[in-house]
């Protein structure tokens, strides 16, 4: 090889292994592990509330049929597009009792998505509240 060459290569090699993860494109999952044409309602405690990207998350205990506990996991929306739509990182909090109109996971494991883009889901307070999805910034 010609010295011109590797000098050549000596400097474009580590300029591409700076830019490799400047090139990385990340795929946005879908909501296909979700059964978006249910409708299913849960009650239970607020054990914690996720405001942060991608997805903000509302977990909660919930006592099933058997009289267990479940904690399960709600994904919703981004903190921005739950700022449109009204919430604020302290609209549901540790000790909340709340019900979630949500859709379930099809496996059947206690995750589901309830969020804009799933018309109907929502979250209700016991004060009989509801925090929606829609944008109310929208004209």
């Amino acid at each position: 090889m010609k010295i011109g060459t590797m000098k050549s290569l000596a400097l474009v090699l580590p300029l591409l292994f700076l830019c490799t993860p400047a090139l990385e494109v990340k795929a946005h999952h879908g909501n296909s592990a979700y059964d978006e044409q249910a409708r299913v309602s849960i009650k239970g405690v607020v054990t914690e509330f996720v405001w942060t990207n991608p997805h903000s998350q509302i977990y909660l205990d919930v006592k099933d049929k058997n009289g267990k506990t479940v904690n399960w996991g709600v994904e919703t929306n981004s903190p921005a597009i739950l700022t449109r739509a009204g919430w604020t990182s302290h609209s549901v909090k540790p000790g909340d009792e709340v019900t979630i109109i949500m859709c379930p996971a099809k496996n059947g494991a206690p995750v589901a998505y309830a969020g804009s883009g799933d018309p109907g889901t929502k979250v209700i307070l016991s004060n009989g509240k509801e925090l929606e999805f829609q944008d109310k910034t929208a004209k």
